[in-house]
Order: structure tokens, then sequence, then C-alpha cells
């Protein structure tokens, strides 16, 4: 009885910290190996010998180096595998077997059909040298062909130069991966970078000590547990090795530096009997609620609002460019072609492939898209660790800004000279992002409606849920953001309000001075701190989980209830039926006795 007390309490403790924010923040195992990749060697030899392991059937001078060569060699060799040469798969056909042997071809028949979407490099039953392999070719070619894409005569300026920003900023990550953080990024930016962590560790404790002077128990509370919960996620960005500054600035907007305009004069009214006298006056918390807003709105979507006005912008001189080359319109059909080569899909590449089964492609004519999709596919596979995986969400943001482009470009093409293709390619899955977008409303329309008696508090709630419920929103809609990254952008900004209603407003709700006594204080304080610690983290998975399982069981009872509708009405029409023909044959009786 003893051991199994001490197993259940093992077993709870490692259940809170795998979902407490420490542990999320934490590195992962697979970061340095995800980093290693970039770097490895490419040259001839080195990929002869990766081959030579997993085809020694095939003599060495035969083997393929090329990149398109191997991948057809790949998908002609390793693409139908025995079912026990890989556990999932084997573990498919055992279970299918039991049902019968139709179910299991049909499972095999899936199976297949989906490594066929794929990418070699993300194949979990190919050789990890092989994948990896495939994956830094193809990182390789990839970067060499954007430079090539940028040197292009026939972009507009704003496009150039929204091209060449984000080349720029897949450029310098791929180097910090390959070369390290100190080759890669000027001394300059270090320095900054280092001043930015000082600056970021002094705004996550400033307020709660003007708080302290001014006496405000109620704002302590709430946000002692935040702090802790930022300085965590903040040493574990410091010790990530590949701290640059873009990624530092995208965290902090997300934890700090929204609220920094607030917080200072916060602080300076603690400090400052002027600052103080005017901060007890409506207008003044007003002017500076105004100000914090068009602070907020002006940092976090500065980059988004950048992004759209120069799609705009490009759109129009690309329609100017059009118009002033009237007269050379076979060199815009030859550069509309390009741009749909360019836009050409992973899915609508691998089946044209199939289709030409012999042809085998150059390396240099690839799509930029079928690299780019081959790329996130296979950063998929990795559980990284958060800072990491912010990163990746960065570079991703980069493809997906040279994409944009380009389908801005064929946007102003005549629809003759180019077909507009119904595959969209890759895309995360949008749903659960979205749910996320209908919780925030949600969320925060409660806490303003709870809020509501105190306009000051009431006006920042609003304000502050209609920025989250914005950046939420962009992140939905974006087509290479996780999931993932959208519940980290919800646990951090979002979450903490569910606790905050049930531990800081609805005891001051029920007894107002519930904060001038130090042991309910104290007590109330530590509960906001472990629930920020320990249950933020989990709510958003848990409201995900709960809505789907509710779709599912929906749609399972409306899918029933028209079976049996279905049902009723073929059993009464069968009846009618019956009814009918047993009228018909006691008529023709009569008739037949009246004869």
């Amino acid at each position: 009885m003893p051991s199994s007390i001490a197993g259940l309490t093992k077993s709870a403790i490692r259940t809170f910290w795998q979902w407490s924010v420490p542990y999320k923040s934490s590195h992962r195992p697979e970061d340095k190996v995800y980093v290693a990749i970039w770097d490895l060697a490419i040259d001839n030899e080195t990929t002869l010998g990766v081959l030579a392991e997993i085809f020694p059937d095939i003599p060495r001078q035969d083997l393929p180096s090329d990149e398109e060569e191997i991948r057809h060699l790949v998908r002609r060799r390793l693409f139908t595998l025995k079912p026990g040469a890989h556990p999932q798969r084997a573990m498919k056909m055992e279970d299918s077997d039991e049902s019968g042997s139709d179910t299991a071809s049909e499972m095999w028949d899936t199976d297949i059909s989906l490594l066929q979407e794929v990418t070699e490099e993300a194949w979990m039953h190919l050789p990890v040298k092989l994948r990896y392999l495939l994956a830094a070719v193809n990182a390789r070619h990839l970067q060499q062909k954007l430079e090539f894409m940028s040197s292009e005569n026939f972009h507009p300026p704003a496009g150039q130069k929204g091209i060449e920003r984000c080349v720029s900023g897949i450029n310098k990550t791929f180097n910090m991966w390959r070369n390290g953080y100190k080759a890669a990024i000027s001394k300059k930016e270090r320095y900054f970078v280092n001043f930015f962590f000082i600056f970021l560790a002094f705004s996550a404790i400033y307020p709660d000590v003007a708080a302290g002077f001014l006496g405000e128990r109620s704002y302590n509370q709430r946000s002692i547990g935040m702090r802790i919960a930022t300085l965590w996620q903040l040493f574990y960005l410091w010790t990530f090795p590949f701290h640059c500054c873009w990624l530092l600035f995208n965290w902090s907007l997300e934890r700090l530096l929204g609220a920094f305009v607030g917080n200072t004069v916060y602080a300076l009214a603690a400090i400052v009997p002027v600052i103080r006298a005017a901060y007890l006056q409506s207008w003044f918390r007003i002017m500076m609620l105004v100000m914090s807003l068009c602070w907020q709105i002006s940092v976090q979507f500065y980059s988004t609002t950048r992004d759209y006005i120069m799609r705009f912008i490009t759109r129009r001189q690309m329609k100017g460019l059009r118009q002033q080359a009237e007269t050379e319109r076979n060199d815009w059909k030859a550069v509309d072609r390009t741009i749909n080569h360019e836009l050409m899909t992973l899915k609508t590449f691998l089946y044209r492939q199939s289709d030409e089964d012999d042809h085998i492609w150059d390396s240099e004519a690839i799509p930029m898209r079928v690299r780019t999709e081959r790329y996130i596919q296979f950063t998929s596979c990795f559980k990284l660790g958060r800072p990491a995986d912010q990163l990746v969400g960065l570079i991703k943001d980069d493809f997906e800004g040279i994409i944009n482009t380009y389908e801005d470009y064929r946007h102003t093409a005549p629809v003759a000279d180019g077909q507009f293709s119904r595959d969209n390619g890759h895309v995360e899955p949008r749903l659960p992002k979205f749910l996320l977008v209908l919780f925030d409303i949600a969320i925060f329309a409660y806490v303003s409606y709870s809020f509501y008696p105190q306009p000051f508090t009431f006006n920042t709630v609003v304000a502050y849920g209609t920025v989250v419920t914005i950046k939420q929103a962009i992140v939905a809609c974006k087509r290479y953001q996780t999931p993932k990254s959208a519940r980290r952008l919800f646990t951090n900004m979002s979450a903490v309000n569910i606790i905050g209603v049930l531990l800081v407003s609805t005891p001051v709700t029920v007894d107002p001075r519930v904060l001038e006594d130090n042991g309910k204080f104290i007590a109330l304080t530590l509960a906001m701190t472990f629930a920020t610690l320990f249950l933020a983290e989990p709510i958003a998975p848990l409201l995900l989980c709960i809505t789907e399982r509710g779709i599912a069981a929906w749609t399972k009872m409306t899918s029933r209830s028209a079976s049996k509708k279905a049902a009723t009405s073929v059993h009464s029409d069968a009846e009618d039926s019956d009814t009918t023909e047993v009228g018909e044959e006691s008529s023709s009786e009569k008739g037949r006795s009246s004869i």
C-alpha cells in the first residue's frame, strides 16, 4: 500500500512538472540534433558513403550524387516496405489482421497514399542519416534558390525590398545554426541583445515594486506568479544559444514590451508625488489608457501592418510595370510562367513526378515553394523546445512572406496567362487556432463584464483583450504557424486571465477588504502563483480537447438521428407499398367474384 501511494505521488509530481511553465519553457534534447543537421557535410564522398550503407547491392560508382536522383532512387526502392519494417505500420497491420484482409489492405493503401504527398526526409521509416542528408542538401539549394530569385529583374521596388528582407532573415538563421551565434551575429547586435536582456529583466520586476509602494495588493496578488513565469522563460531564452535580437523582441511582445508604457507610468506614480497626485484623476488615467493602447497597437502589429501595406504597394507597382510594358507581352508571359513555376506546391510536384516516372528534375529547377514545404514537413518531425520552436516560427514567417509576394505577382497577371492552382499546398491545421480565437473572445467578454463597474479596469481589459484577440487571429490566418505556436500565445496572454477571474476578481468581489488581511493576502498570492506556474499551460489543450470531443459527439448523435430517420422512412415506405399491394389484390379478387 505505501509503495502504491508513493508511486501515485511520483506520477502526480511528474505530471505537474511536465505541465509547468519551467518545463514547457525549457530546452529539449532534439534541439541540438536539429541544429547540427544544417551543418552536415554534403560533398560527394559523404553522400556516397551514406547511400552505400543503405543500398549495398548497388556498386558505389553507380550510386547517384545529385539530390533529385537520390530522391528518385529512394521512392523507387524504399517507398513500399514490408509491414514489419516500420513499428507503427506493423502495429496497424497487426490490428487490421484481426478484422480481416480487406481492412488490412485498405489501411495499407491509405498509408501508401499518405507517403505520396510527403517529402522523403519526413518518412520516419527511412534511415536517419539519409533523412538528415536530404534535409541538409535541400536547405543549401533552397538558400541558393532564394538568392537567385532575389536577383531577378522583374521585381517592383516594394517586392524587391520585401524579398530581400525575408532572405536576409532566413540566411541569418541558417548561418547561426551552421557557424554559431558569435560568427553570425555582429558585435553591436550582441551588445544590444545583452542590454535588452537586462532591460527585460528589470521590466519584469519594477511594476510589482511600484505596486508595493502604492499599496495596491490586488496588483501584486495577480502579477507575482506571472513575473516568476516570465523570468523563467527569460532565463531559458538567455541559455538558448541562438537568442538573436528579433527572437527576443518577438518574445517580449507576448510578455513585457506591450505593457511598457503603462507600467512605467505606474512606477513613476509610486516615486514622484506630482505624478501620483495626477494619477488619481480620471482625466490622467484616460490619457494614459489612450497612450498605452496606441503603444500596444503600434508595437504588437508593426510588422504585420508593414507587411500588408507593402503587399498592397507591391500589387500596385506590379500592375504599373505590366501596363508600361504592354509591347513586351512575350517577356511577361515568360515571367508569369516563372512565377507560376516557383509557386508550385509539393503535392502537385510529387504527383507530377509520379506521372513522369522516367523524368528526373534538375536540382536547380525545383520550385521554391516545393523546397520550402520540404523544410517545413521535415521540421514538423521534431519536438523542439519553446525557444527553438519560436525561432523556427520566425523563419517560417519569412518563407511565407516570400510566397505571399509571389502570389501578389501572380494576382496581377491575366488569368489566361497563368491558371491559378486550386492546391493550397502545405497548410497547418487552422481549426484549433480559430477555436482559440473564439475562446479569447469569450474569456475577455466575461472578464470585461465582471469589471464593468470599474471604468478604468474595464477600459484596460477591453483594450488588452482586443489586442490579444487580433494577435491570435493573425497567427490563425498564417499557413505555416502551427497550433503549438497558437497555444503558446494563448497561454502567455490569455490563460492567466481565466485564473485571475477565479482567484483575483472573485474574492475581491465577494469581500472588497479580503486582501487587507495579511494571511489571506499571502494565501491568495501563493494560490495565484501556483496556478500560474502549474495550471496555465494545460488550459489551452484542455479547452481544445473538450471542444473537439464535443463536436465529435454532436456529429455522431446527428448522424445517428439522421440514419434512424432514414430507416424509419424506408420502413414506412415499405409498409405503404405492402398495404397498396394488399389493397390491389383484394380489389382484384372482388372483381373476379363479381364476374
